[in-house]
């Protein structure tokens, strides 16, 4: 991981952050404000990938906002939460967020992405049951016409029949579409 001399990336001294996690793409740390992060990338094609999805989505609720970034380091709004899969081991899955969770899904559709699904490490639940995305990933090149991962982690909490039943409900055509292609890839 490149790194500077005094350990400070965008006028921020990595000392006086909190490190909170690592990832396949780097680390990130918590600035002391606690409302934002800087995650300092392991290469730059990395940080210029999730740059160009951010400020593509820049008014997109479910997004960070970034602040500033450059070729090795991003700075951008801190998600707090709980990451959807933990979330589901200790709570049930409401009719709010699993409608929440096909609203986030169609957000993607709606901002262009060829990918409709994300790794839900990455999905944060909210106090509100709202979601916000961290670490967006090839969402312009990777085609996935579905959320398979998401409706994988639904199946292995033991929330996927609930999700189904409420995605007929109020989503019929997604209903018919994800549960079709879903069963075809099993």
């Amino acid at each position: 991981m490149n790194s500077s001399k005094n350990n400070k990336y965008l006028g921020v001294d990595l000392n006086l952050c909190k490190f909170i996690g690592k990832g396949y793409e780097g680390k990130v740390y918590l600035l002391p404000d606690e409302k934002r992060v800087i995650k300092v990338y392991k290469s730059p094609k990395g940080c210029r990938g999730e740059a160009k999805i951010l400020l593509s989505v820049d008014n997109n609720p479910y997004f960070p906002r970034i602040y500033a970034y450059n070729n090795i380091c991003m700075i951008r709004e801190y998600v707090p939460g709980i990451c959807i899969t933990k979330y589901l081991k200790t709570h049930e899955l409401s009719r709010k967020l699993a409608i929440n969770i096909v609203k986030l899904i169609e957000s993607f559709k709606s901002e262009g992405f060829k990918k409709l699904d994300i790794r839900c490490a990455h999905i944060f639940v909210q106090p509100d049951e709202s979601l916000k995305v961290i670490d967006p990933r090839r969402v312009f090149e990777k085609k996935i016409s579905y959320p398979r991962s998401i409706l994988e982690t639904l199946k292995k909490s033991g929330h996927l029949q609930q999700f189904m039943e409420i995605l007929k409900e109020e989503y019929p055509e997604l209903h018919k579409k994800w549960g079709h292609k879903y069963k075809k890839h099993r």
